[in-house]
C-alpha cells in the first residue's frame, strides 16, 4: 500500500486551521484598508397578491441594514432581519436592494455590496404565479425522465438541478438548504466563472436516469449576478415506484479463506439480477433495515455501476485483497436497480499473518518518468505483512532507518502507529507504480525505497516494526 504522501496530505488537511488576525501588520499606527461586510443572503419568507416579507440571517459586524426599493425614491435603515411590504399591486414585480452596514466607529469594515431580490406578486385570477413551471415526461422503458423548466420571466437568471435521495438527505433534506448548498458547491468549484457554468435563462430541457424506489428532487430558483437567491425555490419530486419483487434465492459457499484471500461462490435459483458485497465487520448490530439503508444510500451507486450479475458467479479475492485476522460479512441479495429481496449474509474471518521477524525482500525498481517509479517487491514469506515506503532523500538524511521516529514525524501524533500500519500494511507481492498524487514522487528528486516488516495484533491494536530493509541506493527521477 505505501500510500505515504496521501496520508501526509490527509493529515495536513485534517490538522490545518485558518486564523484571521484583526491586528494590522503595521501594529495599528498606519492607515487601515477597510473590507466590505458580506452581503445579506435574502429570501422571501411569504407573499400573497398584495404583500411580501423578506428575511435574512444576521451579518456578523453589521450594526444595521440599509435598503431601497424600486417603487420608492428613498432609502431606509432597519436593525431587524425582517422586512414586510404591504398594499402592493397584484401581477407586479418589485425589486429590493439590501446592504449590511457596520457601526460608524468601525475601523476594519465598510458596508457590504447590495443584495438584490426580485419578487413577483400574483393576483387571485392568476393563482399559478409560481415564477417557474416544471413539466415532467417519464420513459419507463429507458428508466429516464425528461423535464422542462419554464420561467415566467425569460430574462431572469436561475439555477436548477436534480438530487437523488442520498444527496437530498446529505445536503439538508429541504428545498432551500439543498439548493443553496449545491449552488455554493459550484461557486467553490468554478470560482469567478460560476455564472457561466450554472446560470441559465429561458426555457430549459434536461433529463436524468433513475432507479426503482428512488425519489428525484428537481429544484429551481432565480438568482442575481452575486448568486443571491431572488425567488422562492420551486420544487417537484419524481418517485420511480417500488422495485418489482424477486423470488430469487441463493446458495452461498465461502472457500479457500487465507491470510488475505478468499473465494465466494454464489448459485442463484433463477436468472433474476442480483449483487453481492464483502464488507469489513461482523454487522451483528445491524438490523435488516440498517443493512437495506446501507445498500441503498452508501453502495447503491457502486452496485448499479457494473456490479449486477445474473446466473452463477465465483468471486475470487486474491492475495493481498483482504486484511489478515479480520472479520468480514458477505452480503448477497436480489437487485433490480434497487433491492428486490431480503439480504443473505455469511461471516468469515481471515487467518493471522505469519511473523515478519525474519522477512527479507527481493527488489525490482524502474524509473518510468519524472513522477512515476515502478517497484516490484517480493517478500520471502507471502503471508507476512510489510509496508513499502519511498522515503525522500532529505527525510532519509534525518531519520535513516529509524522507522519509529520517522512515523512519529509523518503521523504528527494524529493517528497511532497501529492505525498507520492497518492503513498501509500489505501481504504478497507488491507490484505498484508510485506516483505524485499517492506517494509524493516529484521530478528531479531522490528516494530511498525501504520495506518494513510488521507484526500486528488486531485484538490489542498493537504493532511491532522490524528493521527496514532498503533498496540499497537512491532512486532519482528525471526533470522531464
Amino acid at each position: 500500500m505505501g500510500n505515504l504522501f496521501k496520508l501526509c496530505f490527509l493529515l495536513f488537511a485534517l490538522s490545518a486551521s485558518v486564523f484571521v488576525s484583526c491586528t494590522p501588520e503595521d501594529g495599528g499606527g498606519g492607515n487601515i484598508e477597510t473590507v466590505p461586510l458580506p452581503s445579506p443572503s435574502v429570501t422571501v419568507q411569504e407573499q400573497d397578491e398584495t404583500s411580501f416579507t423578506l428575511v435574512w440571517s444576521p451579518v456578523t459586524g453589521a450594526a444595521h441594514y440599509s435598503y431601497r426599493c424600486d417603487w420608492t425614491e428613498s432609502s431606509s435603515i432597519t436593525q431587524d432581519t425582517v422586512l414586510s411590504f404591504m398594499d402592493l399591486a397584484p401581477d407586479s414585480t418589485y425589486v429590493v436592494w439590501l446592504s449590511a452596514v457596520p457601526s460608524s466607529d468601525a475601523d476594519m469594515f465598510r458596508a457590504s455590496p447590495e443584495a438584490e431580490i426580485s419578487v413577483t406578486l400574483s393576483s387571485p385570477e392568476n393563482p399559478q404565479g409560481r415564477i417557474f413551471t416544471i413539466e415532467i415526461s417519464d420513459n419507463p422503458d429507458m428508466m429516464e425522465v425528461e423535464y422542462t423548466i419554464v420561467p415566467d420571466d425569460d430574462q431572469m437568471l436561475f439555477y436548477r438541478d436534480c438530487f437523488y435521495d442520498a444527496q437530498w438527505e446529505e445536503m439538508g433534506g429541504n428545498p432551500e438548504d439543498v439548493w443553496a448548498s449545491a449552488l455554493q458547491g459550484y461557486i467553490d468549484l468554478f470560482g469567478d466563472s460560476w455564472m457561466y457554468m450554472v446560470a441559465e435563462s429561458g426555457t430549459v430541457q434536461s433529463y436524468f436516469d433513475y432507479y426503482y424506489d428512488q425519489h428525484t428532487y428537481i429544484l429551481v430558483a432565480g438568482i442575481d449576478s452575486l448568486a443571491n437567491r431572488i425567488t422562492p425555490v420551486v420544487d417537484t419530486v419524481f418517485y420511480s415506484g417500488p422495485v418489482p419483487p424477486s423470488d430469487i434465492t441463493f446458495d452461498i459457499v465461502v472457500s479457500d479463506v487465507g491470510v488475505s484471500n478468499a473465494v465466494v461462490s454464489v448459485e442463484p435459483s433463477n436468472d433474476d439480477p442480483w449483487s453481492m458485497l464483502m464488507i469489513e465487520g461482523d454487522m451483528e448490530d445491524y438490523s435488516e433495515q440498517d443493512m437495506k439503508d446501507l445498500l441503498k444510500y452508501t453502495y447503491g451507486e457502486y452496485i448499479n455501476d457494473g456490479h449486477v450479475y445474473s446466473g452463477y458467479l465465483e468471486m475470487k479475492y486474491g492475495e493481498g485483497t483482504l486484511d489478515p485476522d479480520t472479520e468480514y460479512t458477505v452480503m448477497v441479495f436480489g437487485w433490480n436497480t434497487a433491492l428486490s429481496t431480503d439480504i443473505d449474509t455469511v461471516r468469515i474471518r481471515t487467518d493471522k499473518a505469519s511473523s515478519s521477524a525474519d522477512l527479507t525482500f527481493d527488489w525490482l525498481i524502474e524509473v518510468q518518468g519524472p513522477m512515476e517509479i515502478h517497484a516490484v517487491v517480493t517478500p520471502s514469506d507471502l503471508e507476512a505483512q510489510y509496508i513499502v515506503i519511498p522515503m525522500p532523500d532529505y527525510d532519509y538524511e534525518e531519520f535513516g532507518t529509524d522507522i519509529n521516529a520517522y512515523l512519529d514525524y509523518v503521523t504528527m501524533g494524529m493517528i497511532t502507529t497501529y492505525e498507520y500500519a492497518y492503513m498501509f500494511a500489505t501481504t504478497g507481492v507488491t507490484d505498484k507504480v508510485f506516483d505524485e498524487w499517492n506517494d509524493g514522487i516529484y521530478p528531479e528528486s531522490s528516494y530511498m525505497f525501504m520495506a518494513v516488516g510488521v507484526d500486528m495484533d488486531n485484538s490489542t491494536q498493537t504493532v511491532e516494526f522490524y528493521s527496514p530493509q532498503t533498496y540499497g541506493e537512491m532512486v532519482t527521477t528525471p526533470s522531464e
